[in-house]
């Protein structure tokens, strides 16, 4: 009864990872049901792709300083004309046209698509001219992401009167989107962490810049009074102006207002998003413009071509699973179980890493199924009817136990894949870390355990 009922509760584990591999979890968030499953990463090859050339700029404007040397947006009405100068100023100056900041920039923006959870992305270099080539899968958001990949991203907090500059991107750790629920609805904040350094400037600046009541007006009530306020730009823009309550460590900015409206909240949360992916990667040290941008045809983004990618897998998992369970009847069965539950437990570890599904993993993909059949095969083909119960088990043990060497091997490239700087090489050896940790768990953990229990018998 207890081996029953052992069994029974492996099965009812792996139906439940099948339920959520292929289904998901669907849980009531915001105004509707969402699947907190996140969505898989297509790849160009199956989705096509947009190839962005970014050009360092060449335009020139226009600077106009007053008789201080000032720099103003433009002379004011009745004013002397005179006493004021215009020059004209490239906006990349001949001496910020190096090497180094080349390869700033293509850092920045490699960092800001990983930030953005842009994971299926290309990005070269020209060194001598310092062209960035950006490919990226061509979607509705391609356009706004490339228009953030050209943002400056720069950070300051001035004082509002004298426009000191008291903080700049040099003093930022990090960025990140938060939320928060109440009686008004869900709001959401741009949360900005900074450094050592930045912990130090933000603690004093809030201190010199807090509100304080210090005035005491006829009825005998104290009336607040603010010493002087701190300007946060970004983009060389004003974001806001503010003042402090009490000494802080961090940044939490309110963007948007509460709100119970899905279209709203997700709104404030891409706003949001936008400011963290830029704060979080840092000040672009040379201004970039879009020279061409094409689309690159795929003939796999036709949905037929995937269906037929999608059948040729389904069918190779079929025969695999049909032959099992018509060669090793019950033991058969039993194995196929866990054999179908591993293939969602990595279908689910490929949506959490972000790992691409493009051609060049699909390869990868045929092969952890065929390693999967492979290890079901082994083992039972390896069981004899005229073996004891323990010889049974004893067999079961060792031969998991080379299977799990195996394995172990084949991760040590698969690591070495996955830190490479190509997201393609990077996406397949994602995907084959994960598809051989998910095997050797499940087989390791549950279909060796299932077979020994039956073994027994």
């Amino acid at each position: 009864m207890e081996r029953k009922l052992r069994i029974a509760l492996i099965i009812l584990v792996m139906v439940l990872v099948i339920v959520i591999g292929f289904g998901g979890i669907y849980v009531k968030k915001l105004a509707s049901y969402n699947n907190i499953l996140p969505e898989y990463e297509l790849g160009s090859k199956l989705k096509g792709s947009r190839l962005t050339i970014l050009k360092v700029g060449d335009h020139i404007h226009e600077v106009i300083r007053d008789s201080e040397g000032n720099i103003v947006e433009s002379i004011p009405e009745g004013a002397d004309e005179n006493s004021y100068t215009k020059e004209q100023v490239p906006e990349n100056s001949e001496e910020s046209k190096t090497k180094e900041n080349y390869k700033k920039a293509e850092k920045i923006i490699k960092g800001r698509l990983k930030t953005a959870n842009i994971s299926n992305y290309e990005v070269r270099l020209n060194e001598e001219n310092g062209n960035i080539y950006v490919e990226l899968p061509d979607t509705d958001n391609t356009d706004t992401t490339l228009s953030h990949l050209l943002a400056s991203g720069k950070f300051e907090i001035v004082d509002t009167n004298d426009k000191t500059v008291l903080m700049t991107n040099d003093d930022i750790e990090s960025a990140s989107v938060l939320y928060n629920s109440d009686t008004s609805g869900v709001v959401v904040y741009l949360d900005v962490k900074f450094n050592k350094e930045g912990k130090k400037k933000i603690r004093q600046i809030s201190k010199d810049y807090m509100e304080i009541n210090d005035t005491e007006n006829e009825e005998g009530t104290d009336e607040t009074t603010t010493k002087k306020t701190v300007t946060i730009n970004i983009n060389g823009e004003e974001f806001l102006s503010t003042d402090f309550h009490e000494e802080i460590n961090e940044l939490t900015i309110t963007i948007g207002s509460a709100s119970t409206d899905s279209n709203s909240i997700s709104e404030y949360v891409e706003q949001a998003q936008y400011y963290a992916t830029l704060l979080s990667n840092g000040e672009m040290p040379l201004e970039y413009e879009v020279e061409t941008s094409d689309y690159i045809q795929s003939i796999y983004a036709n949905s037929l071509y995937q269906y037929i990618l999608l059948g040729i897998i389904a069918l190779i998992i079929l025969i695999s699973i049909v032959y099992i369970i018509i060669r090793y009847k019950k033991l058969g069965l039993l194995s196929s179980i866990v054999y179908i539950a591993t293939i969602a437990l990595v279908l689910i570890l490929i949506r959490y890493t972000s790992t691409d599904i493009d051609l060049n993993t699909i390869i990868p993909s045929v092969i952890l199924v065929l390693i999967n059949t492979y290890i079901n095969c082994n083992v039972l083909n390896n069981i004899n009817k005229d073996d004891s119960k323990e010889d049974r088990k004893e067999k079961i043990y060792n031969i998991y136990l080379k299977i799990v060497d195996l394995l172990i091997i084949i991760l040590i490239p698969s690591v070495i894949f996955t830190y490479n700087s190509s997201s393609l090489i990077s996406s397949i050896g994602t995907l084959l870390f994960w598809g051989i940790i998910g095997i050797a768990l499940m087989n390791v953990l549950f279909t060796r355990t299932l077979l020994i229990e039956e073994a027994r018998k």
